[in-house]
């Protein structure tokens, strides 16, 4: 990963270049990985499809959950929670037997999982 360093703060793309900003500090990286549209329907990335279905599903019940309770955690929540909560709506996901991989989904997940998380890290 590479820093900024100078006067030239940069956020947005150049070419395969992203520059953004992440804890006070202005980074840059290029861009990598396999082809969206080969993701989307190669055989060989059926499980990373199945990961994704799941990792959507955490991110959507997390949101639920937050915008449920925004007026409670308002004051107390740090910028982190919405990371840690969808981690572990994601370990909720997983211990759902009922479904199978890719399908699994919170309701018949453990919720009890999700008893005593801190919505400050501190």
């Amino acid at each position: 990963m590479a820093r900024q360093k100078g006067v030239l703060k940069l956020e947005g793309q150049i070419g395969d270049l992203s520059f953004y900003k992440s804890e006070g500090e202005y980074l840059a990286r290029t861009k990598g990985g396999v082809d969206g549209e080969r993701i989307k329907k190669d055989p060989a990335f059926a499980r990373t499809r199945e990961n994704g279905a799941e990792f959507g599903r955490a991110g959507k019940a997390g949101k639920l959950l937050r915008s449920a309770l925004k007026t409670p955690i308002a004051q107390s929540a740090d910028k982190k929670v919405s990371s840690r909560l969808t981690s572990q709506m994601v370990k909720v996901i997983q211990a759902d037997v009922t479904n199978g991989r890719g399908e699994r989904n919170v309701v018949d997940g453990d919720l009890n999982l999700l008893q005593g998380f801190e919505f400050n890290a501190a």
